[in-house]
């Protein structure tokens, strides 16, 4: 098992594009759904949403736990074969330190995707819905991102989803930045998009949020005007842009939200989804002087800030290359000590057994000593030798290998006379 029994699978804006992203991104109703079903049915497993990416890891244990994995993950987002990847074993565990680098991100190296791993396993620890082995895996990956970011340059100059968004509205509606930005949502990207404005100088900034409490808070913080998203159409009216990072079931804006708070207005009015799923409705763009901008348009953006990163990724790659390699080594001791702990501890009882056996019939000389050796090793050769004799091991060229391996048969002859004490 270990390493070996690792799996990943796939939905993201460099396999699918965009559109199918956000076509098939997991609802906030959706995502606990489908990790309530994870854990009922026994998978060790962990779902990661983000902006960028629905991806589900799995440790399994055969192909019924795999064909599972899949069928709940197609289930729950629609994605097709075709719009996903799989990988399995060390690529798997790769794929998910490169994902915690940012070398996976829309954005090469930015930092948001650290929490967002770190949340993903923390959820289905406190369910205690996930064994073992995944949360040493996930953690290691997160501590890995850390790591990096801390000893190269992936993350300098490094672009935010919420600053190059801010950035996008700074280029395409520069007069937004000196009337009315409505910032909905108040979670961690809204934050920092209403932090970012506040830092280019908005002349007015309006965070709405579901939870009135949270929206206050962020306006305490900033100083900034707060309402609930049940207000968003009376300051639709009064906007000049509107940046949506919020998780919904559905589009919180649509044609018909806009015709309503905007009746004949023909003030520009500039709207930055960076929701998935999508919070503005896409056909909102067909509506006079409105003009819809989402994650894929981040991509210009970000585009003049990735030189200097781009030359670290072969620095973090040698990086990841090096973890993984210590990671893998430390998995596959995981799995054998329980093993050997058990082998070591039925070799000592049995020898135990045979000196108190051999006291008990008298002093040990010579003799004695050379049958009380012999009876410890037919004693501990007596199970391998009886699974040999009754055929349940395979013993064609690979598995003989293997088995002369584990037994110390290679080099049978120079070792003879070795001790193992200290392995």
């Amino acid at each position: 098992m270990g390493l070996s029994a690792v799996r990943a699978l796939t939905l993201n804006h460099r396999v699918a594009g965009f559109d199918s992203l956000a076509r098939h991104a997991l609802t906030p109703a959706a995502l606990a759904a489908a990790r309530q079903r994870l854990g009922q049915d026994g998978l060790e497993a962990v779902l990661l949403s983000t902006c960028n990416r629905t991806e589900l890891y799995w440790h399994t244990r055969g192909a019924d736990d795999d064909r599972l994995a899949v069928a709940i993950f197609r289930q729950a987002t629609g994605a097709t074969e075709e719009e996903t990847a799989q990988v399995q074993g060390p690529e798997a565990a790769r794929h998910l330190l490169r994902v915690a680098a940012g070398l996976e991100s829309l954005i090469l190296g930015e930092g948001e995707i650290l929490a967002q791993v770190r949340e993903a396993i923390e959820t289905v620890e406190d369910a205690g819905s996930v064994g073992i082995f995944l949360p040493t895996l996930f953690h290691c990956a997160v501590r890995f991102g850390g790591r990096v970011r801390a000893e190269t340059r992936i993350g300098q100059g490094a672009l935010s989803v919420a600053s190059a968004a801010v950035q996008l509205l700074s280029r395409n509606h520069p007069q937004a930045l000196t009337g009315t930005v409505v910032v909905i949502g108040a979670g961690m990207t809204g934050r920092k998009v209403a932090r970012h404005l506040q830092a280019e100088g908005s002349a007015r900034i309006v965070v709405l949020n579901r939870t009135l409490e949270h929206a206050q808070d962020l306006a305490a913080e900033l100083g900034v005007v707060h309402g609930a998203l049940a207000d968003l159409p009376l300051w639709l009216a009064e906007a000049d842009a509107v940046i949506a990072a919020v998780a919904v079931d559905e589009p919180v804006i649509t044609r018909e939200v806009l015709r309503v708070a905007r009746p004949q207005s023909s003030k520009p009015l500039g709207l930055l989804d960076l929701s998935l799923p999508r919070a503005i409705d896409p056909p909102c763009a067909k509506e006079a002087d409105v003009e819809l901008h989402d994650l894929s348009h981040l991509e210009l953006v970000v585009a003049d800030h990735r030189a200097l990163r781009q030359r670290e990724v072969p620095r973090v790659e040698a990086l990841l290359e090096r973890e993984l390699a210590i990671f893998e080594s430390q998995a596959r001791e995981s799995v054998a000590r329980p093993l050997v702990g058990e082998l070591r501890r039925r070799a000592e009882a049995i020898r135990r057994e045979e000196l108190e056996r051999a006291r008990r019939a008298g002093p040990l000389d010579e003799r004695a000593l050379e049958h009380l050796t012999r009876r410890i090793v037919d004693r501990l050769l007596q199970g391998p030798s009886a699974a040999l004799r009754r055929g349940d091991l395979a013993l064609d060229p690979s598995h003989a290998s293997y088995l002369r391996t584990i037994l110390g048969l290679e080099n049978g002859a120079s070792q003879a006379g070795e001790s193992d004490e200290g392995s």
